[in-house]
């Protein structure tokens, strides 16, 4: 003859045993739905992929007055030195963009750089400044190939 188990024993396992089922069966659902967006992970790795092949070329010294204002005593000069960040695919083009039409270049960032504000000049990490630059650089080129602007040397002087 076969022992047939305690009743309260196998009435409590199998209240336990249902719960169990459920959070299992609950956790599950996310897996089964697909909780991720595979373009935007591609895209994200590709981003990824190209920043790390990011090359620096030279976009050269400034030394730049900004205007003076009417019935302030203090002269403001900013000081630097720019590169920008470009893919290994178009870094050829960037270099002879530079070579051919520095001069127009030079005078572009000069314009663009006088027009902005000293408060622009005091932001921590000088986000206005790096993206006038890089929108003065992508604006002398066919497809906008600088991807961020960088300082080797930046000064911004009160007199």
């Amino acid at each position: 003859m076969i022992p047939h188990p305690h009743p309260r024993t196998s009435a409590k396992s199998a209240s336990l045993r249902v719960p169990f089922r459920l959070l299992a069966l609950a956790a599950s659902i996310p897996l089964l739905l697909g909780c991720y967006d595979a373009e935007a992970l591609r895209k994200e790795r590709q981003a990824v992929a190209t920043n790390l092949r990011l090359e620096e070329i030279d976009l050269g010294a400034f030394r730049v007055a900004l205007p003076h204002t009417l019935g302030d005593a203090n002269d403001n000069i900013v000081d630097f030195r720019a590169f920008g960040q470009v893919s290994d695919n178009d870094l050829a083009a960037v270099k002879r963009m530079l070579e051919t039409r520095m001069p127009q270049l030079r005078a572009a960032m000069l314009i663009t750089v006088r027009e902005m504000k000293g408060v622009a000049f005091k932001e921590p990490k000088l986000d206005t400044l790096r993206k006038n630059i890089a929108q003065v650089v992508n604006s002398q080129l066919e497809t906008p190939a600088i991807k961020s602007v960088g300082f080797y040397n930046f000064t911004f002087t009160t007199m």
